[in-house]
């Protein structure tokens, strides 16, 4: 299976830009690149030690020096915690880079960094290879889910009514056999 031409058939050719005015975009567009920065910030506190910069760290406040007992509830699942949240939020912070690329582009005008969306891309992927293993999974079976979810979505290609109305018990039916 050839993944990316798979994914590209039920992608929308439609381009609604006209329903959506510039500076609410730019502003949204901002709102999550500052909001993503931050949790980056945060990662790169809890998984290569950098100092976060708070001061009101001390005796009395909450933090998350404890693996969430939702991930993991035995000492053995720890590595596979600690992977569970690097992951999720390391691959916010790339999509968040990816925005900071968009933005540089739709709305500063520059011109499209290519090189630096392929290597965001690629530590999205290291991202998604952290994740993967940490719940048992691999590329492969998650791209084959994936594909027949979106084949169930949409039968012969991309529609904007099947995009709308979505068989949600069906796709979460498909998602959960295995491989």
């Amino acid at each position: 299976m050839n993944y990316i031409e798979e994914a590209h058939l039920t992608a929308s050719p439609h381009f609604h830009g006209d329903k959506v005015p510039l500076s609410f975009f730019a502003d949204a567009l901002k709102e999550a690149i500052e909001a993503l920065q931050k949790l980056d910030r945060i990662k790169k506190t809890l998984f290569y030690g950098r100092d976060l910069g708070v001061t009101n760290i001390g005796e009395g406040v909450p933090n998350i020096a404890k693996l969430p007992d939702w991930i993991s509830d035995n000492a053995d699942d720890d590595a596979a915690a600690v992977n569970i949240i690097h992951g999720i939020i390391g691959k916010a912070t790339e999509a968040g880079e990816l925005l900071e690329a968009l933005a540089a582009t739709a709305i500063e005008g520059a011109p499209l960094d290519k090189v630096n969306i392929g290597e965001e891309v690629g530590d999205g992927f290291w991202y998604d290879a952290l994740l993967l293993r940490a719940i048992g999974s691999n590329f492969t079976e998650e791209q084959r889910r994936n594909i027949a979810k979106l084949r169930h979505r949409f039968p012969n290609a991309f529609t904007e009514y099947d995009a709308n109305n979505r068989d949600l018990f069906g796709e979460r039916e498909i998602l959960e056999k295995k491989a």
